[in-house]
């Protein structure tokens, strides 16, 4: 049998209290007493979490409770609750707890009798509010105090937006680029935006050094740096820009470089002078020998001109070492470029006791660089591998061809360099030499790094230093 009615509806409005009490949010009703409104109902765990009890709610206006400030705020969606109004909601603090309420308007006889609320805990979802509007500020003060500029395009490469240091670094203000294509994407980039998408899907990041004009026609060196822009799919919405003008450091590298050449240009006058005394003293003895009458042989004649033609050939290879020319890449023969070096070397070497000895393995292709920057490479490295050498010894080089590269091992029996000594090289004016500057092996990283390459460096002290340079094939 089931329950009498009666007991049926005691039974259900227990069972909705004692629900309404376990309830994570918050419920209460409202009427209208005398002019005032004064709650009725109030339970919901959310009542414990701002600090009061259904019996302090209870029967009670909201400033016997609340702040007088709270309770007028309050108080003003009851009014427009009791007026008719529907779909009220608003928010609410107590005691640092937050929460939403939904005020609604309960009708009979055509009026309004009664408010019920429902409340919901939104502290949780205020504080991650809090977080990204902190986060959002802090992105915001990084985007336009950067001294890098920030460019951010669509997938097309139009500008959506830049910041400050943007507009300084190119010259052009925002208004003027918005929906433009963006000014520091080099044209060969301009209609292949679909392929660095694709790229960026795999890849953090593209990064390239390029020269771009600026609105008043200069043109600057740059480091630019492109991103990708994603959305909760992992889709590309949008790309980042990221440009530094690198302007002063490719002064500065310039500046290196050309006090570099300066100097291997002056350490190689005091070994060709010698180099060219030996033929010339050759010469003078020939033509002493012919001026006297006493000979006329046809083979003195092959040795003279054999005589000339090397002094001709030390010349013009210190001439090419010697003057500025354009860094230009070309096809080159570097085993060709190597014996070119050498044999401005050899004097020296000699002067020194020590003998370079060559090995080439076959098919050694012809690579892509700058013949001038190479040979100054070849120079610095043969040059401190000599002056490691004080009491003599064998110099070997050793080209040969590696998977997708190519290798020039320079090896010597010199004094070696110490692990201490280790993590410095490269740096400018560090030098291990009395009389050194520290350049030469700093522009060796630079030029073989600006052609894709790399320079290892193995050394043991006292017994010598093996230098591999590598480039790609």
């Amino acid at each position: 049998m089931g329950k009498p009615p009666r007991e049926f509806l005691e039974y259900s409005s227990s069972e909705l209290i004692e629900m309404l009490s376990e309830q994570q949010g918050m419920t209460f009703k409202v009427k209208k007493i005398d002019g005032q409104f004064i709650h009725t109902f109030c339970s919901g765990r959310l009542l414990s979490k701002i600090g009061l009890t259904p019996q302090e709610v209870t029967g009670k206006r909201l400033g016997d409770f609340y702040p007088a400030e709270l309770a007028a705020y309050k108080e003003s969606f009851y009014r427009d609750a009791w007026q008719g109004k529907e779909g009220i909601i608003y928010e609410s603090e107590f005691h640092g707890v937050f929460y939403l309420v939904s005020l609604q308007p309960m009708r009979r006889l055509g009026g309004v009798v009664e408010l019920i609320a429902s409340c919901v805990d939104i502290s949780e979802l205020k504080t991650r509010e809090q977080e990204l509007r902190e986060t959002k500020e802090l992105l915001e003060s990084l985007y336009e105090s950067s001294v890098d500029g920030i460019c951010i395009m669509d997938v097309g490469g139009k500008v959506i937006r830049i910041n400050h240091a943007f507009e300084k670094i190119y010259g052009w203000p925002e208004s003027e680029l918005i929906g433009r294509q963006a000014p520091m994407i080099p044209a060969h980039l301009e209609n292949r935006f679909d392929e660095i998408c694709k790229h960026l899907h795999t890849q953090k990041a593209i990064h390239f050094e390029t020269v771009r004009p600026r609105k008043d026609g200069k043109t600057i060196h740059v480091f630019l740096t492109l991103s990708p822009i994603k959305d909760e799919n992992d889709a590309i919405i949008a790309l980042t820009g990221i440009t530094r003008d690198i302007s002063e450091r490719k002064k500065s590298e310039d500046f290196y470089r050309k006090a570099d050449k300066l100097n291997a240009v002056g350490q190689l006058a005091a070994g060709l002078a010698h180099e060219i005394r030996n033929p010339l003293t050759s010469l003078r003895g020939f033509l002493q020998i012919m001026q006297s009458g006493r000979v006329n042989k046809k083979e003195y004649f092959d040795i003279m001109l054999s005589e000339i033609d090397r002094i001709n050939s030390i010349v013009n290879e210190f001439l090419v070492i010697a003057k500025p020319v354009r860094t230009k890449f070309q096809k080159q023969d570097l085993v060709q470029i190597l014996h070119s070096v050498i044999t401005l070397l050899e004097a020296q070497a000699a002067l020194n006791n020590i003998e370079i000895r060559t090995k080439v393995e076959d098919g050694f292709p012809l690579v892509e660089c700058s013949e001038m920057e190479i040979k100054q490479v070849f120079v610095n490295i043969l040059k401190n591998a000599i002056e490691a050498m004080p009491c003599g010894g064998v110099i070997r080089i050793h080209a040969r061809v590696q998977e997708g590269s190519v290798m020039i091992r320079i090896a010597d029996e010199g004094v070696g360099i110490s692990e201490s000594e280790f993590p410095r090289l490269g740096e400018p004016f560090f030098t291990t030499k009395e009389k050194g500057t520290g350049l030469g092996l700093m522009m060796c990283y630079k030029i073989i790094g600006d052609h894709k390459g790399g320079i290892n460096i193995n050394s043991v002290v006292n017994e010598g230093t093996t230098i591999d340079v590598i480039l790609p094939a």
